[in-house]
């Protein structure tokens, strides 16, 4: 009798040989096998009777005694199809993204193919390279739709993995609530003892950048803590070299700063010895950032300068309005002027065309106090009031409180009518940032 291992290969064989003829369950059905038997054969349930297998091949005319050869064939066959699906996967993570999506376009399965799973998630990871971001979110999704129906998708992590990418779509979006609700999706429908095991690290690291960028700080530390002993286990150079990185970040915004250049140069050796160029760029931006918080200026201005070297390998150019932003604060501290509104004007240029909000608003709120710390608040208004909108329109309270906070210093003395109108909005703002729950009681005796 079949063991298990043969009944799925079985099974894989019969509905391939039918779709190639163009049958449907119901034209191989009759009094002695329904469709419902027929579709347990094919998926390799186990409690379907020998006999039942066999009726259904002399169906198709196929003999028992043919079925090792066939089942040969067919394994190599879907070898050769998962080994291209790996170079595909590989072109794309190296920046060959064109001829990847040429290569895809050769494939068509039906969802209930093996690698249908497989095949959607390249499609969709392709895209988001190409930051095509709803092609990207149709074929992502499709690869969890098929993923779920399919049980022997799930323990390959297909849908772990279209989570995470569908969560870097909402990240790019400026959505970052909902960038944290799909890596923290992926991480619950992560399958511990399944393939592709790296994605719940790099799930979990999505997960503390997206808090952090969310201002929960605290939080985002402890995801980070909580995964830094498995970092040996993590197979992917750059995710180690993030981690570093999002911990250099997480202790400076925490105050801890010599813990912070720790991490940071820690880093940048283990990128400078293992040639991750793009990773290099961020960690030292993080050391930049870390000296300036210390007004350490010239070690500052070393570190960002030679995060300007290397920034020619990073995979999205984003990053560029935080160093620009970052030398325009320096060189305002050093009352560099013209150095620091070239620098801003990089800035702004940059953070327009990746549309980073978040960058983008700190970039207008730092120009606006360069023309402030020069004298000149009517050029400093419309840089406020721009990132006033901007705060508004990504829902980022804090910021928006900083741009109405220096909109209303700009009019104290001049027009008490706008003066007291960005103080009410202040006021609002703070009432959000605060949301009360209501008295409480407990302390009155």
């Amino acid at each position: 009798m079949m063991n298990n291992l043969d009944l799925a290969q079985t099974g894989e064989l019969i509905r391939k040989i039918r779709k190639e003829r163009g049958l449907r369950l119901e034209d191989l059905a009759d009094e002695n096998i329904s469709p419902a038997t027929i579709s347990n054969i094919e998926r390799g349930i186990p409690h379907v009777h020998v006999d039942k297998i066999r009726y259904l091949l002399n169906k198709l005319d196929l003999d028992l005694e043919q079925l090792p050869e066939l089942i040969t064939d067919k394994q190599e066959e879907m070898e050769t199809m998962k080994l291209r699906l790996v170079s595909i996967e590989s072109m794309i993570d190296c920046g060959n993204v064109d001829q990847a999506i040429d290569e895809l376009k050769t494939f068509s399965v039906s969802d209930d193919h093996p690698y249908a799973a497989y095949v959607s998630l390249l499609k969709g990871k392709s895209q988001v390279k190409k930051r095509k971001w709803k092609r990207a979110e149709r074929e992502l999704l499709n690869a969890i739709r098929i993923a779920n129906q399919n049980p022997q998708s799930k323990s390959s992590n297909i849908a772990a993995g279209s989570y995470n990418e569908l969560s870097i779509i909402s990240y790019f979006n400026n959505n970052l609530e909902k960038a944290l609700h799909l890596a923290e999706k992926g991480i619950e429908v992560f399958v511990e003892e399944g393939e592709r095991t790296y994605y719940k690290s790099v799930l979990l690291g999505n997960k503390a950048l997206y808090l952090e960028h969310l201002d929960r700080v605290p939080e985002a530390l402890r995801v980070v803590e909580d995964l830094w002993d498995s970092i040996p286990e993590i197979p992917s150079i750059e995710t180690v070299l993030s981690l570093y990185e999002l911990r250099s970040v997480l202790l400076r915004r925490s105050g801890m700063y010599e813990e912070a250049i720790r991490y940071a140069t820690e880093g940048i050796e283990i990128g400078r010895i293992n040639r991750q160029t793009g990773r290099l760029f961020h960690l030292w931006t993080a050391l930049g950032s870390v000296y300036l918080n210390m007004k350490k200026w010239n070690q500052a201005e070393i570190a960002l300068k030679t995060a300007l070297s290397v920034s020619e390998n990073i995979l999205y150019p984003n990053g560029l309005t935080t160093v620009y932003t970052q030398l325009g604060i320096l060189y305002m501290n050093q009352k560099k002027w013209e150095e620091a509104h070239r620098a801003l004007s990089e800035a702004r240029d940059t953070g327009e065309r990746t549309n980073d909000l978040r960058r983008l608003a700190l970039a207008y709120l730092v120009s606006g106090d360069c023309h402030r710390a020069e004298g000149d608040v009517d050029k400093a208004v419309p840089h406020y009031q721009q990132a006033l909108q901007l705060a508004r329109k990504q829902r980022n309270k804090k910021r928006e409180y900083a741009a109405l906070f220096r909109l209303a210093q700009c009019v104290e003395n001049t027009n008490q009518q706008e003066f007291r109108q960005y103080v009410e909005n202040m006021y609002k703002v703070q009432v959000e940032l605060s949301q009360p729950k209501g008295m409480e009681y407990e302390e009155i005796q």
